[in-house]
């Protein structure tokens, strides 16, 4: 099977761009996209770094298409991130997003590969993840991946059909976001009320709330198949790695059991949730006790 198309998200790291490279070298995909923000002026010597960086595309050494977008000035995170994967859908129906830090198992390119081609016209699946926060626990049975309402982004798939919904400024998103679980709510409302203060400069949050907002479904599989080797004082956000992170189980998925229906696994994204938040004491207290018991009185 022809791997998927992927863009690869680099900016000013050559050394763990070079080890994520060499994975999709393997993969060998005939489609190959490259996005780049450019350096920050107020950041000393990350000009020759983004540079260095960006001669990636000399290493290129297989049959292959290959488009660049190289920013020659900072966009951010939200804005760089997010116009470079309208650009890849400008081009392409489907394909594989990568940022510069998110190694990914061989399997990873065949799994989201097969899945973009089972469900490219269920247009309630809307994402394809790579990383299994789960550590250990077994959310798939016999299968090879669970429904979450969750869209983890170290390595990821989706469609052209599903990345159309979504709206970086919430404007039109936003309205939509009507949660069917009650951690969406304290959980999301308080980490978009950062980002529309200007506290976070993030582009994945919204599309986490384009995909609940049409109570899309995300496929995780029941092993990570992707490692964060990008934690470190040189990251944008993932400067100290959270010691759960230490548990999560990796794998390989070489051929996938399919699951026999699709519904989100609530108790994965409840567990999912308790591990990854970033919310105040009282927020996790609200989610922990208040809304199941309200749920429960409501019985």
């Amino acid at each position: 099977m022809e791997t998927a198309p992927v863009l690869l998200i680099i900016f000013n790291r050559p050394d763990v761009t070079n080890v994520v490279f060499e994975a999709i070298r393997r993969a060998r995909p005939q489609q190959l996209f490259i996005a780049a923000d450019g350096p920050r002026p107020n950041k000393s010597g990350e000009a020759v770094l983004c540079q260095k960086t960006r001669q990636i595309v000399n290493q290129i050494d297989w049959p292959c298409s290959v488009q660049t977008l190289f920013r020659a000035e900072n966009l951010g995170c939200k804005q760089a991130v997010s116009s470079a994967i309208n650009w890849f859908f400008g081009q392409v129906e489907a394909g594989i997003i990568l940022e510069d830090d998110c190694l990914p198992d061989p399997t990873f390119f065949s799994y989201c590969t097969e899945l973009l081609t089972c469900y490219q016209h269920d247009e309630r699946v809307m994402h394809i993840a790579g990383a299994n926060f789960q550590l250990g626990h077994n959310r798939t049975g016999e299968a090879s991946y669970y429904f979450s309402g969750f869209t983890p982004i170290w390595g990821w798939a989706t469609w052209r059909r599903a990345w159309i919904h979504y709206d970086v400024t919430l404007a039109t998103t936003l309205p939509q976001l009507k949660p069917e679980q009650p951690y969406f709510n304290s959980r999301i409302l308080w980490l978009i009320q950062r980002l529309q203060a200007g506290q976070i400069d993030t582009w994945d949050m919204q599309w986490l709330v384009a995909v609940r907002g049409r109570k899309g479904l995300s496929i995780v599989p029941s092993v990570s198949l992707i490692r964060n080797i990008g934690f470190g004082m040189d990251a944008t956000h993932t400067v100290r790695q959270p010691t759960w992170m230490s548990q999560i189980q990796y794998g390989s998925l070489p051929i996938l059991t399919h699951p026999r229906d699709q519904h989100i696994n609530t108790e994965a994204d409840w567990f999912e949730a308790s591990l990854t938040q970033q919310q105040p004491w009282y927020m996790r207290l609200v989610e922990r006790v208040y809304y199941p018991l309200k749920t429960l009185l409501k019985r």
